[in-house]
């Protein structure tokens, strides 16, 4: 018969015992399944830290284009139309994969100073927003980046842009 010895008090021991006869301790087995469960244990950390890295969305730099407003020339007499002195904040967000949600967080803008927020999406027209907070609008962009301009038309004929994102 094999032997082996007593974790305990080191003893010479068969292979066949469970109790050290010459410390009276139970010897307890060696698992052979640890080191393969630690193996296992460590393969699957990785696979998720790899899913996790691999489903994160990859940064992309945000570029605002410049809007560019042009003015016809105006007689000399004319005075030139000032835009209300009003603020509109937009938040915007896809929605996963192609939907595109705006909403509009705040604005200092009354009743009668603006009549609307257009929306456009990659250069093409979708649709109106209104300047009050909580209006909300989701409609069809691209699955991949989308160029998003939020302009808002002021009731005396002017108009600026309140929101742009182009990797929206």
């Amino acid at each position: 018969m094999s032997k082996r010895t007593c974790q305990h008090c080191g003893a010479r021991i068969d292979s066949s015992l469970t109790i050290c006869p010459n410390c009276r301790i139970a010897i307890k087995e060696k698992s052979l399944l640890i080191p393969y469960l630690i193996v296992g244990g460590i393969f699957v950390v990785v696979i998720i830290v790899a899913a996790v890295l691999l489903l994160l969305p990859a940064p992309h730099p945000v570029t605002v284009p410049e809007p560019v407003i042009t003015v016809p020339p105006a007689a000399a007499e004319e005075p030139a139309l000032q835009a209300p002195s009003c603020t509109i904040a937009i938040n915007g967000q896809k929605i996963f994969p192609d939907t595109i949600q705006l909403q509009v967080m705040t604005s200092t803008c009354s009743a009668g100073d603006s009549s609307g927020l257009r929306m456009s999406v990659n250069g093409e027209q979708k649709g109106m927003l209104k300047t009050s907070p909580g209006s909300r609008e989701s409609f069809a962009g691209t699955s991949g980046s989308n160029n998003v301009i939020v302009a808002v038309k002021f009731s005396n004929s002017t108009g600026s842009v309140v929101y742009g994102n182009a990797a929206l």
